[in-house]
């Protein structure tokens, strides 16, 4: 029987987890499993500076802005990040 290694913080390494990202370039959340994750009180990712657990909040629109952001608070330091959302599509113009 093998053992699992101690997890051990690597600081600036963390971050949202893949599987609330969209694929692509822009990276940014996918936003039916970060609801179901608010929903399940269940963490998002792993903070940056202590490795600490992220846990999610409410998206919410900036007044001055037109793309939803979410919020995710660590549950160990307390700090605070929100990662954007995707971007509206544009609408085409008509000929």
């Amino acid at each position: 029987m093998t053992q699992q290694a101690a997890l051990i913080h690597q600081p600036g390494r963390g971050g949202i987890w893949r599987r609330f990202l969209l694929t692509g370039p822009d990276r940014v959340i996918n936003a039916a499993p970060w609801m179901d994750a608010v929903a399940q009180h269940a963490p998002v990712g792993t903070c940056r500076p202590c490795g600490g657990y992220l846990f999610p909040g409410q998206p919410y629109r900036p007044a001055s802005g037109n793309r939803d952001w979410y919020p995710a608070v660590c549950a160990t330091c307390h700090t605070d990040t929100a990662a954007p959302g995707p971007r509206p599509t544009r609408k085409k113009k008509r000929p």
